[in-house]
């Protein structure tokens, strides 16, 4: 059976909505709550293309996770939900205060 794994990115402020989905045929990487995770130059699921880029990114934290396993016309689909919260603390020296 093949398997896919879709990554969906939602904003937990406003309406809560997704704003990014990706696909991909091996795992993601794995994230905990509380990690930061920046978009720098994501195409949004609402249309209005890309809001950041690399020199000026969106910051989010991970406020939650949910795992979604399901089998959809014979293929086993893995989706990993990242529910993100903005950002808007200090920039991380670690990663050359971006």
């Amino acid at each position: 059976m093949t398997t896919k794994y879709i990554l969906e990115l939602c904003d937990t402020s406003g309406q809560h909505k997704s704003i990014a989905r990706f696909e991909s045929n091996s795992p993601f990487t794995a994230v905990r709550v509380g990690e930061r995770f920046d978009d720098i130059g994501w195409d949004r699921l609402d249309g209005v293309g890309k809001i950041a880029s690399p020199s000026s990114p969106k910051r989010y934290t991970v406020h939650s996770i949910k795992h979604l396993v399901s089998i959809e016309c014979g293929v086993l689909v893995i989706r990993y939900c990242l529910n993100l919260e903005p950002f808007a603390g200090p920039n991380s020296p670690v990663w050359g205060n971006e």
